[in-house]
């Protein structure tokens, strides 16, 4: 299995821990993983403004040999996706590619409880869970993946990032930000302080800025760290 990390660039720049943790976890399972130096953008900002790129056909020529190609963001691997390159279907979220590809389940199974945010790309386009109006029994993947228990929101509505979005129409991304914090906080029952987890840091970047604004007690981490603090622990007590 030829395997390679995507790095996307704001994690490159802001969370470097992200991409860190994202490959010391497909380390631990044995995969032989390249991260090729000369990676680039795959395009999302300028695609969600309405400007061509040619991003996308630099990505394809540069992951073209590989067999799978890991990345720790549902919303770039959605950008890959909805581009239609060749390497398209090779591209994988990470949590999607631990359950769906090596086939794994319950990896976090006695980590304390955690609280989920369900990103958009990450269920409307990647379908990692079943969004609420095709009105379908529902499914999580992610959920499946971790095998803790976990809290999710009552509603699977925007967090208010959307990228650009946030940055032409401020006020509006805040309410929204804070209105799917508040829901994602309204189940917990447990005197320690929340995780906010995730597959996408962009969210989670967004919703830690509303927290910290609002003075509202939460932390928040990529569930890449998640993982591995897992299972760096589980290793510590063998």
């Amino acid at each position: 299995m030829k395997l390679a990390l995507h790095v996307p660039c704001f994690i490159n720049e802001l969370f470097p821990n992200v991409a860190k943790t994202t490959l010391l976890i497909l380390r631990e399972y044995k995969l032989n993983v390249t991260v090729p130096k000369n990676q680039t953008c795959c395009g999302q900002p300028f695609i969600n403004s309405g400007i061509n790129s040619t991003l996308g056909k630099m990505y394809e020529e540069i992951f073209s040999d590989f067999d799978y190609i890991v990345s720790p963001s549902s919303s770039c691997v959605s950008t890959i996706k909805s581009q239609k390159l060749s390497i398209s279907n090779k591209t994988y979220e990470l949590c999607t590619f631990l359950r769906d590809v090596l086939n794994l389940r319950e990896i976090l199974k006695k980590h304390p409880p955690l609280i989920l945010h369900n990103s958009c790309h990450s269920i409307r386009h990647l379908q990692l869970a079943t969004p609420s109006e095709l009105n379908i029994p529902y499914k999580n993947k992610i959920k499946e993946l971790l095998g803790c228990e976990i809290i999710e929101a009552g509603r699977d509505e925007c967090c208010g990032f959307g990228g650009v979005f946030s940055l032409k129409e401020g006020e509006m991304s805040y309410i929204l930000g804070l209105s799917k914090l508040n829901d994602l906080l309204s189940n917990w029952k447990y005197d320690f302080t929340p995780t906010i987890t995730g597959v996408d840091m962009s969210c989670l970047m967004h919703l830690k800025a509303i927290a910290q604004k609002e003075n509202i007690k939460a932390e928040f981490k990529h569930i890449s760290e998640v993982i591995w603090e897992y299972l760096e622990n589980w290793k510590l007590k063998m």
